[in-house]
């Protein structure tokens, strides 16, 4: 299928009348968050080129009862979407984005609908007073910041497992048995995911539309409790400074093998020297 012949995305400004009364009627729908890749181009998706405001999300209606965030980096988050409007998006913002993920990390929350009940957790599912693209913006906005973390999560463990070897050659024989190159790696790895972390996706910050809705604040703290959000984060970077300071350790000492067995290079070469100076002076047959 040609680009071009793809229907263009009904972006929303805000949740249209119909929209929210089908979901509303409904009493309540499964929000689902998919991270696809790194980042997603919202201009090219868009069809937006000529902007020069830089989106960080984008809200679309899929169908009459269900819509979709899609963020610049990487998650789109679906409300009451089918299997096959999900299928379809997702293939679509891939042609997108950045650094495609082999496996899309994925996670589900319920919402129910309750006009007549406090907005927040019940019994492991989101209870808000009505369907607005604040309430909707809110709910996905933790819930892709959950699905990154999950997904930084898995890639420090594999991280750990191959630091872990190098801390114990240490212990137990005094050695690392690994090259240079590839602590540096392990450094490298660090600095990149906490570049995605704190510059890209900045995953403790709160979403903006809360300076604009105050109200939806006990809502947002709720959320981000419940999903674990800020702890999350906190150990993600405490792995992170632990793995960047063991590589960044490890090679130093790696580096001062080096330096000390360059030493002893330079010994033997001087003393090779010596000894051939020695026996010209006193073994060599004078002619």
């Amino acid at each position: 299928m040609q680009l071009e012949d793809i229907h263009p995305l009904d972006i929303l400004s805000s949740i249209p009348e119909e929209l929210s009364a089908n979901l509303a009627q409904l009493g309540s729908c499964e929000v689902n968050a998919v991270l696809i890749g790194n980042e997603i181009n919202l201009k090219a998706l868009t069809n937006k080129g000529a902007s020069s405001r830089k989106e960080s999300s984008v809200l679309i209606r899929l169908a009459e009862q269900s819509a979709a965030l899609i963020y610049s980096f990487g998650a789109i988050v679906f409300f009451n979407a089918t299997t096959s409007a999900t299928v379809e998006l997702i293939s679509r913002c891939q042609r997108f984005a950045s650094h495609l993920i082999s496996t899309p990390e994925t996670e589900q929350f319920s919402v129910i609908i309750q006009p007549d009940q406090p907005e927040g957790i019940v019994r492991n599912k989101v209870s808000i007073k009505r369907i607005s693209k604040a309430h909707l913006e809110i709910i996905a906005d933790a819930l892709a910041k959950s699905v990154v973390i999950e997904y930084h999560e898995n890639r420090i463990g594999s991280i750990f497992d191959k630091i872990e070897p190098i801390a114990k050659s240490l212990k137990e024989r005094g050695k690392l048995g690994y090259r240079s190159n590839d602590l540096l790696k392990h450094i490298g790895a660090s600095l990149v995911m906490a570049q995605e972390m704190v510059g890209k996706i900045e995953v403790t910050e709160k979403p903006l539309i809360l300076w604009e809705h105050g109200e939806l604040e006990p809502l947002h703290a709720q959320l981000v409790e419940d999903l674990e959000i800020i702890e999350r984060q906190s150990t993600l970077e405490r792995k992170l400074e632990l793995i960047s300071r063991t590589a960044q350790t490890s090679l130093e000492v790696l580096q001062q093998h080096q330096s000390h067995r360059l030493e002893w290079y330079i010994i033997i070469l001087i003393g090779i020297e010596i000894l051939l100076h020695l026996y010209q002076m006193f073994l060599s047959p004078v002619v």
